[in-house]
């Protein structure tokens, strides 16, 4: 009796393997997983061990050589530096010409006139009183022929009248008040000279025109 129930005991070992199959699944799965990340650490590590590489040694290029020009003095230069202080030729304080001429006094008509030749005149007061004055006319031919002369005299209005007398003969005219006109009554011969005396009455004072001239060149006044 106590042989029989021994067989139904062991009938459940079957199930039991089952039942334990899906944990083996996954212990497997795990095992894998480890050694995949095994192998992958190994794999990285070994990376990071493999030497760098040394750099490479620098590259020279060749030179090349370059002339420098070089600049030729100027012709004619000299060692003496541009901004000396000796003044040039041209900076020299001497007056142009135009300063020459207008500092030189011009010769008055009479001057050119005796200087070409012609006919010169020369007025002088010589006496003087209430009613009126003297003077002295003295004309000079300087050409190389005779010559026809007149004298203009121009006052103001104080001169009223003139008397006139000359060896070599002379001519009296009024032109308005105070303007007298003197002429030789025939030429002049070259080289002479012609002394004509005069008498101006007048009111006032006063003794010298304002205006003399010869021939239209002017007279000497004093």
């Amino acid at each position: 009796m106590s042989g029989g129930p021994a067989g139904p005991a062991e009938a459940p070992a079957a199930p039991r393997v089952l039942a334990s199959v899906p944990w083996i699944v996954v212990l497997l799965g795990v095992g894998l997983i480890a050694g995949l990340l095994v192998i992958a650490l190994l794999s990285l590590r070994g990376e990071e061990r493999q030497p760098v590489p040394a750099p490479a040694p620098p590259m020279y290029l060749p030179t090349l050589g370059v002339d420098v020009p070089t600049t030729a003095p100027p012709t004619g230069a000299t060692g003496t530096p541009t901004g000396s202080a000796t003044p040039s030729p041209s900076a020299t304080a001497s007056p142009s010409a135009d300063a020459s001429r207008s500092a030189t006094p011009r010769p008055s008509t009479s001057t050119r006139a005796a200087a070409r030749g012609a006919v010169t005149a020369r007025y002088e007061a010589t006496a003087s009183d209430r009613d009126g004055f003297e003077a002295r006319l003295t004309v000079v031919n300087g050409s190389g022929g005779g010559q026809s002369w007149e004298v203009q005299l121009l006052f103001t209005g104080n001169v009223k009248t003139i008397e006139a007398s000359s060896t070599s003969g002379v001519s009296v005219s009024t032109q308005g008040s105070g303007v007298f006109v003197l002429r030789g009554t025939g030429p002049l011969p070259a080289g002479q000279t012609a002394t004509v005396r005069m008498r101006f009455g007048r009111t006032g004072a006063g003794d010298q025109p304002g205006q003399c001239t010869v021939n239209g060149a002017d007279c000497v006044i004093g």
